[in-house]
């Protein structure tokens, strides 16, 4: 596409960068004047097809799940999801809150789909783009109770109200037998989730990593954990309490992402866990992020996971065949 700002001589960088934020101020206080920023009204009223980028994986992951793949003209760099709505698929260019805006402006987008903490890191390039007419949507989502609201907003905004809907339904089906058979044990191991190695950190009792956990059958004995700050699901435990609590740690797992990149074999070698059950025992599993803590569909998997690793000799996890290793593809055994 033709450039939106002219370009003037190598020679003089300095006087074409003076030009250019000129002439870009002077277009936003323009635009900012005519009240141009989108409505969701105006996105559902377009003409032409819906142009997204999405600059959190679980958001296009959603979109994609929803069969609006086409719509996505830029995508974050983050992005792990490999279904059946991406075969073929010509992945559209990346990017991230720290490119320029004219970047953005370049693919034209409807929407953008953050995260709250994209705002506060450049808050000037979102607001900018809202001034341009763009749409900014941010979300977060930690809790298991706002899931379904989430997938049926982003239905509305990609005009996949239906599909929607039938994601939620699909999801519950799935997940009623989990449910079930958790209903039924009278003795659940007791686990300690370690979201973060450092400082011995697990996650709240209210976030999607522990409600993955007890639906699969497990008990939290970190039920008492509290967040490092309001609307955070990492909670600082301690060495103290983790101890108080060694005698009921059956089953030890270290969530496996960007938050946490340790190695099993560290994991299984501190000292404050040599006394647990579950190192003398071999029941330490990795388990990879996407599966237990980002809102999509695919968190069914991670229950699938954690309900095989927690009763190994149950005959639906037998069934299932070799534990997964943290990176969700290849296969390999539980530590010993």
């Amino acid at each position: 596409m033709p450039e939106r700002f002219p370009v003037l001589p190598r020679i003089l960088p300095s006087a074409a960068l003076v030009f250019r934020g000129a002439l870009f101020c002077a277009l936003l206080s323009l635009l900012s004047a005519l009240g141009l920023p989108f409505s969701l009204e105006r996105l559902e009223a377009r003409e032409r097809p819906l142009r997204i980028i999405s600059l959190y994986a679980a958001h296009t992951e959603i979109v994609l799940r929803l069969g609006s793949r086409d719509a996505l003209v830029g995508i974050s760099h983050q992005e792990t999801y490999d279904g059946p709505e991406t075969e073929g698929w010509k992945r559209p260019p990346a990017f991230s809150a720290q490119d320029d805006i004219e970047k953005y402006l370049a693919a034209r987008p409807d929407i953008i789909l953050v995260r709250p903490q994209h705002l506060s890191s450049a808050p000037g390039l979102f607001q900018s783009l809202e001034n341009f007419g763009v749409k900014i949507w941010a979300r977060q989502i930690i809790h298991a109770e706002d899931l379904y609201g989430y997938w049926l907003e982003l239905g509305k905004i990609c005009g996949k109200d239906p599909e929607a809907w039938k994601m939620v339904d699909d999801f519950k089906a799935k997940l009623a037998p989990h449910e079930a058979r958790t209903a039924s044990r009278s003795q659940k191991p007791g686990v300690f989730f370690e979201s973060i190695y450092k400082e011995v950190k697990t996650f709240t009792p209210d976030s999607i990593p522990i409600w993955v956990l007890t639906v699969s059958g497990g008990r939290n004995v970190a039920a008492d954990a509290s967040p490092t700050r309001p609307g955070l699901i990492v909670a600082a435990y301690g060495p103290e309490r983790l101890l108080d609590k060694a005698a009921e740690i059956d089953v030890l797992l270290s969530q496996e992402g960007p938050m946490n990149r340790v190695p099993l074999e560290v994991v299984t070698a501190r000292d404050i866990y040599k006394v647990l059950p579950a190192v003398k025992n071999g029941r330490v599993y990795k388990v990879p992020e996407v599966l237990v803590s980002r809102p999509t569909p695919s968190i069914l998997e991670g229950v699938e996971l954690m309900e095989r690793l927690l009763y190994p000799g149950d005959p639906v996890g037998e069934a299932a065949g070799p534990i997964p290793d943290a990176s969700g593809a290849a296969l390999s055994a539980p530590a010993k």
